[in-house]
């Protein structure tokens, strides 16, 4: 460890928890501690100071833990209670709704889900085949779930909403776990978890039962993602086995979670921590298993929808749409299920506002490289 990096810890033990410590520096966290049980040994820190950071090294047990120990227990207790409550406050009355235009195939009108021995014809179908219906989408775990909603409530639409709205709170639950590993500050992530568990911007994913895929798979990428950092910081094989398990059940529930090892690349690259192969390679590989057999076995998904437009003229629409999300994010009114087909130039004004957008964020965060890590991956 450089002479630097033993000064920095000890400068900032009594302000940032060894974790957090341990990841502006780029190193082990189990190296920091032991670092930190060297040094409470010769006093030079103060017994307090470790003993209020270190509770693995004094014991472990709750009867072992400090005062402030377990206040932080009980705060993170609370602070779950709350995210739990507010969830079903805002989305409870969805549990009054009714199967809307895709449900009636994937759900309502699907043979597939209604008896257990039709279980590897989902794993091996696109999630409309139950219904004699053609879709391009693999997602069987989605399907699993509405096959065990059926065996739970038949076609009682209640309970299919109530699954949608736990899963959405379990998702919200993750980023409350995620934002306090990186940050250890209980409170920011209470306010970001709240932010999103209430935000209306997810009124289609929560409410509408065939959007199910998007809590499904956001669930279970976050999970991967918290996995791998525990993995990186205590090298116990055990959360290695979770961030696989994690990712598969993401792949196998929206397309979009094949985004996961660029991710990881990215959090490599912004926290300068040293990427090995073996930790990589893996998670990679199971990528490319997914995309193999999506172009092969599941050749049948593959879309022979001809476009009328070329992606230059669509263009323009990621910029317009880069300002509408902004705009959502803070004033979520208007909300549509699809926005339509609309074309547009790159002069029209919310095209140039999103460029501005995208260029003075990209200005921000290239400035906060190299001394704020963690601001350059969000």
């Amino acid at each position: 460890m450089k002479p630097e990096d033993k000064k920095y810890i000890l400068e900032n033990i009594d302000k940032e928890s060894p974790y957090k410590i341990a990841l502006e520096l780029g190193l082990k966290e189990r190296k920091v501690r032991k670092f930190l049980e060297k040094e409470r040994q010769r006093q030079i820190i103060s017994p307090k100071s470790i003993h209020s950071t270190l509770p693995a090294i004094n014991g472990g047990a709750c009867s072992g833990l400090t005062l402030k120990a377990q206040i932080k227990i009980r705060t993170i207790w609370a602070s779950v209670a709350l995210i739990i409550v507010l969830g079903f406050i805002v989305y409870g009355n969805s549990l009054n709704g009714k199967f809307i235009l895709d449900d009636e195939v994937l759900v309502e009108n699907n043979v597939y889900i209604k008896n257990w021995s039709n279980i590897a014809k989902i794993f091996t179908k696109d999630v409309g085949a139950g219904a004699g219906r053609e879709f391009i989408f693999y997602r069987p775990l989605q399907m699993l779930t509405y096959m065990v909603d059926y065996s739970l409530w038949n076609l009682n639409v209640k309970g299919y909403h109530l699954t949608n709205v736990l899963l959405h709170i379990l998702s919200a639950l993750a980023i409350f776990w995620l934002i306090n590993l990186f940050y250890d500050d209980w409170l920011c992530s209470l306010l970001t978890s709240l932010f999103f568990v209430v935000h209306p911007i997810h009124t289609e994913a929560v409410t509408y039962i065939s959007g199910r895929a998007d809590s499904l798979a956001a669930l279970f990428i976050l999970l991967s993602f918290i996995f791998y950092i525990k993995y990186l910081h205590t090298k116990k094989v055990f959360f290695y086995i979770l961030v696989f398990l994690s990712y598969t059940l993401a792949l196998l529930s929206r397309e979009n979670s094949l985004i996961l090892p660029l991710v990881l690349l990215l959090y490599h690259y912004s926290f300068k921590q040293r990427l090995r192969a073996k930790q990589f390679v893996p998670i990679l590989t199971l990528a490319l298993i997914y995309i193999i057999v999506r172009f092969t076995l599941l050749s049948f998904l593959s879309s022979d929808i001809t476009y009328s437009t070329t992606l230059f003229q669509r263009l323009p629409g990621f910029f317009v749409a880069i300002t509408g999300y902004l705009r959502l994010m803070i004033l979520p009114f208007n909300l549509h299920m699809e926005y339509g087909k609309k074309l547009f130039n790159l002069t029209h004004p919310q095209a140039i506002l999103g460029i501005l957008i995208l260029i003075s964020l990209f200005i921000y965060i290239v400035g906060q490289r190299k001394t704020k890590g963690l601001i350059f991956f969000s």
